[in-house]
Formats: C-alpha cells, structure tokens, sequence
C-alpha cells in the first residue's frame, strides 16, 4: 500500500529525540514492505524550519512544512501540501493529535469531491485519556477530543488510551498498537550487590515525581538498605532534586546525569539492578518497557495503560506514593526478581512489541480502514 504518514512531531537533525515512537512506527510499517512518505507539520512553532526540508530520515522520504495558526498563508500552503500528498495516498495515517487538526481540512476537500483516502489515526499523548494532567487550559478544550470521530480507524498504544479513544471516534473504530521496544544492546544479569542500584528515565518534571524518588532512597538508608538511584533527564525541578539531596545527605546516593545521547540510556540501565520511577501519568511508558526490554524488572506507580505489560512477572505496582510504600515495593522487587533471569524479563517484551508484531497490527488497521472508506 501507499502509506502518507501526517505527524506534527517527528525526528529532524536539529532533534533527532523529537518523537522517536513516531519513527519507530513508520519503521514497522515499511517492514511490511509499504511504500510510506512522510509530512511532517512543524505546528505553530517559533523555531526555524529543521533542515533539509526534504530529505531522507532513516531511509524514509520526509517533507517538512511550517503552519503556524498565527501566518494563515503557512496553514493554507501547508493544507495544500497534505492534499497533493494524500492524492498519492492509499491510506492516511496520522500520528499524534495535533496532527488530526492540520489534517482534517484537506482530507474532508477530498471526500467532498469523492477522492477520500482511508484514514487511520495513531495516539500517544496522555492528554487524550487524562486532560487534567496536561494543564487547566486543555481540560477545558478537551472536547475537541470530537475529532477522533473522523478517522476510520483510531489506534491507541494502550487499552487505556484506545478505551478512552473508543468514546470519541465511530462505532468499533478503535484498536490497541503499541510502542516499537527493541533491545539496545545486550541483555545481561543485574548485579544486585551493595548498594542496590536504581535507575529512572524521565524529566525532572513534577510529572515524573523525582522529589519522591529522592525521598525514597532516604527511606531505604534509614531502614538499613544503601541504594543508589541515577536519574537519567533534565528538567526544571533540577535546583529543588538538589536542594532536596543536600538536605537529606543523599550527595553520595543519588545522581542526576541530566540529558544523555539515547544510546547511552542503555547503559545506565544495564548497570542498575531495578527501574524505579514514581510517575503521576503515563500512557505506554516507553522508559519502562526499554527497561524490561533490558531485563531490569520495573518499580513504578498504577497510574496508567503501561499495566498492560507491566505485572507481577516483570514489575511491581503501588497505588500509595510515599517513601515507606515505594521503599518496600523496592526491596519486594529485589527479593522477587534478584533471581530471575534477564532474559526471563526482557523475551515476552521483546516479542509483544517488535517491529513485526506491530507492523502486523497496523496492517490490519490499514485493511479495516480500506473496507470502511
């Protein structure tokens, strides 16, 4: 099939860590032997066009434009550019809810002259299944959500989100495709000496809860466990994380590398005996799975769809985010998984989530959408 893929995020030189799970995604289609372009919509931003504008990404043809709602002439010469693209087309498929917006316009001038192509959409974004924890602003506009309705067939990278999905968009339209994991390097044995080593991935974001991941690992020292936790990410509660480590004396038992190259993610995480991250709301939670696709079992908060993965074989879930309820999932994680084989964690992820097993479900989202359009 021709596959015109439509994301107003997506990986570029300037940021090639811009909505990697997009990429991955058109990796998987073009697997199944596809023939797929890109248009990626760089949507009301102030920053300069990425360059090239078109070009190859990863052996996949990229066009990029600019449609800043603030220049209409951007928006208008970017809505012809998808309706030339989707002449071309045999499916669109849009990735990320923004992009819906931009596509829209165009794919409805088509149906309305009866040169429709069959549209599937593709989601991530925690703003879909929980607007309040995207701001006060969104919660409002939520009900925008009406334009899922539009696709023929919406995806989802959890039962979470595809549930919340379902409300929105036509009768039966919406179906579970989940994150492309692949393995980043070799899976080997945790360590599990002294001190326990944790790792967490994620912003230092109110989000991500690192202040609690901080407090923890205090609680572990004064009930008789040394831990070392690594948080791997930048972000504007850097000051408060330090404040709060010097306060603690925690200097020698927590670290915060800041912003790493994505391939020296797997490292921090091949070197820790767990992944530890408090999070208020995730959807797939792609830094947990890259953890257990590494063969570090997961310790983190029942605040999201990543439970479809994430259970007693490979995780341990809390519902109470405090340092006494997260220092005791940790050492229930030790003793559970100080055992158990690496590989034992990383196969079933692995498998679920490969590039062939999600390549064949957007296959069958693409032949459902064809027989509805």
């Amino acid at each position: 099939m021709k596959i015109l893929v439509v994301a107003t995020w997506y990986p570029h030189e300037e940021n090639p860590t811009e909505a990697p799970f997009n990429a991955e995604h058109v990796e998987a289609v073009r697997g199944r032997g596809h023939d797929v372009r890109v248009v990626h919509v760089r949507l009301g931003t102030t920053l300069a066009m990425p360059r090239p504008a078109s070009g190859l990404w990863e052996g996949t043809p990229v066009r990029r434009v600019a449609a800043d709602p603030k220049r209409p002439a951007s928006v208008l010469a970017a809505s012809r550019t998808l309706a030339k693209e989707m002449a071309w087309a045999d499916v669109v498929h849009t990735m990320a809810f923004s992009s819906i917006l931009v596509t829209m316009f165009p794919w409805a001038v088509r149906t309305l002259t009866g040169r429709s192509a069959a549209w599937v959409h593709t989601e991530h974004w925690n703003g879909v299944v929980n607007p309040s924890s995207v701001s006060p602003a969104w919660e409002k506009l939520s009900r925008v959500r009406a334009v899922l309705r539009l696709p023929h067939v919406v995806t989802g990278v959890t039962g979470q989100l595809t549930r919340e999905m379902q409300r929105f968009a036509r009768p039966h339209a919406a179906m579970v495709v989940p994150c492309v994991v692949k393995a980043r390097g070799a899976v080997v044995p945790a360590p599990f000496g002294t001190p326990l080593r944790l790792a967490a991935v994620g912003g230092l974001i109110g989000r991500k809860r690192p202040l609690e991941a901080v407090r923890t690992i205090g609680w572990l020292r004064d009930h008789g466990t040394k831990a070392h936790l690594t948080w791997v990410g930048e972000g504007p509660l850097r000051t408060e994380c330090e404040a709060l480590i010097a306060e603690l004396g925690l200097e020698n038992q927590v670290t915060l590398t800041g912003s790493v190259r994505p391939a020296d993610v797997a490292g921090h995480l091949s070197r820790a005996d767990l992944f530890f991250l408090p999070t208020a709301q995730e959807n797939f939670f792609t830094s947990a799975a890259e953890a257990l696709a590494a063969g570090r079992a997961v310790v983190a908060t029942r605040v999201g769809g990543f439970s479809d993965y994430a259970n007693a074989t490979n995780s341990r879930l809390v519902d109470e985010v405090t340092p006494e309820s997260l220092g005791r999932a940790v050492l229930d994680a030790r003793d559970a998984f100080k055992d158990v084989p690496a590989e034992d964690i990383a196969g079933p992820v692995l498998e679920r989530f490969s590039p062939e097993a999600v390549g064949e479900l957007f296959d069958r989202a693409y032949t459902t959408a064809l027989a509805r359009a």
